[in-house]
């Protein structure tokens, strides 16, 4: 990585970061932003195709998001689930085939909730309150659910950005 990467980066953490704070602040809007924040995580995979900037840049929002944000749900939410997910999303989908894909993100997803479980469950959350079994299980679908459509947004995302990026850099030379 270059000194010129690792601004980036460090612009990029700091914008996650700042999202990050907001979602803490306005709890009608937290899942959103955390998955804005998600999101920016993968925007290095986008330019230069390498997890080492991406992967830098999650370890550094959630390091200063543990330190900074108020609520440390939102933090564990982006460190446990959103900004691993882009990592995750793109190592599948370019070391496995096709067909592979959908169940591995999906058993990938399934054991981020199941810890997640097993932390609340344990009181490591005690702001959060273990469910019934029959809430637990209708939460569980729901998760899964709403993870194919975060997949599948994310998708079109990706494919939007990598279609109207080179345009960006042509105009924006220094910035991108």
């Amino acid at each position: 990585m270059n000194t010129r990467e690792i601004a980036r980066g460090g612009l990029l953490a700091g914008f996650a970061v700042v999202l990050l704070y907001i979602a803490a602040l306005i709890p009608q809007a937290a899942p959103a932003l955390c998955i804005s924040a998600g999101i920016v995580t993968a925007l290095p995979l986008l330019r230069s195709r390498t997890v080492k900037g991406s992967v830098t840049v999650y370890a550094a929002v959630s390091a200063l998001s543990v330190m900074l944000v108020p609520r440390k749900s939102i933090a564990a939410a982006y460190i446990m689930a959103t900004g691993l997910y882009p990592i995750v999303k793109f190592l599948i989908e370019n070391r496995t085939r096709p067909m592979v894909q959908m169940p591995l993100k999906l058993g990938c997803v399934n054991l981020v909730f199941a810890v997640t479980g097993t932390l609340v469950s344990k009181g490591i959350f005690p702001m959060i309150q273990v469910p019934g079994f029959a809430a637990l299980a209708v939460f569980w679908a729901a998760v899964n659910v709403g993870f194919i459509a975060f997949d599948v947004v994310l998708t079109q995302f990706i494919r939007f950005l990598r279609r109207y990026l080179p345009v960006c850099r042509r105009i924006f030379p220094r910035l991108l």
